[in-house]
């Protein structure tokens, strides 16, 4: 569905054969589909899991760390796990969805070890910065602000590509690989890009985006820093006041 809403029907039909199959998937199966789940509600993209999701899941208890023998199998459901933790949060957090499966839903004890262990490697190893990416560094500390790259949440969890300490706000540079490569779609952000921001709106008081086919369009150094004091400064009222 390119990110979108499935249609009822469309979904129905998957759901059918999820739960017909969900014994006997292979391992990629069941990460693709228990993530795959977590994200359609997460988003928003439906009110509630499809009765199959619980089932899948029970897959996954009935496996081992070691059927997963991929480390991106494992992220993936670290990845899920954590989103249906988000769902489930207490008031004051994500709030909690009505009509959502029981926070209790079956889950293996090693996805909290060997899962995990794998999310959090990849979190600190898959810090690769770009050179635009260090260039919307370096204008913001010309602007005079203090600020960290590559900053990993407390929880370790979600790394930021700009962090700046004294406003709690994150700044995401967002290359061609978070955006859809189909001229249709307009520059849309795909859903991990849309689950990041998600998450890290959980972490800290702001997120603020910066697209690549914005930034790297401007030539000079004064417009990279009206650039980014205007569309910082617009979504994070307060930041640069000192600055200007």
């Amino acid at each position: 569905s390119g990110g979108g809403a499935p249609r009822q029907a469309a979904l129905s039909a998957l759901d059918a054969a999820a739960a017909r199959v969900a014994p006997d998937m292979s391992a990629q199966d069941v990460a693709d589909t228990v993530w795959g789940c977590s994200a359609l509600v997460a988003l928003g993209r439906v009110v509630q899991p499809p009765p199959s999701y619980a089932a899948v899941w029970d897959r996954v208890c009935s496996a081992s760390a070691d059927d997963f023998n991929d480390e991106a199998l494992l992220c993936q459901l670290f990845h899920a796990h954590l989103m249906h933790q988000l769902l489930h949060s207490p008031p004051g957090g994500s709030g909690v969805k009505e009509d959502m499966p029981p926070a209790s839903l079956n889950q293996p004890a090693w996805l909290m070890v060997e899962a995990r262990d794998a999310w959090m490697r990849n979190v600190r190893e898959d810090n690769t910065t770009s050179k635009s990416h260090l260039q919307l560094a370096r204008v913001i500390g010309e602007l005079g602000v203090r600020h960290e790259v590559e900053r990993v949440t407390d929880d370790g969890y979600f790394s930021m590509d700009i962090y700046l300490p004294d406003h709690d706000v994150a700044v995401e540079f967002d290359g061609p690989s978070h955006y859809y490569n189909d001229s249709s779609r307009a520059m849309t952000k795909t859903v991990k890009t849309e689950l990041r921001d998600l998450f890290l709106a959980k972490q800290c008081a702001k997120v603020v985006t910066v697209p690549w086919f914005e930034f790297t369009k401007l030539k000079s150094a004064e417009a990279r820093k009206a650039y980014v004091r205007d569309e910082v400064a617009n979504e994070a009222p307060g930041t640069f006041t000192v600055a200007l």
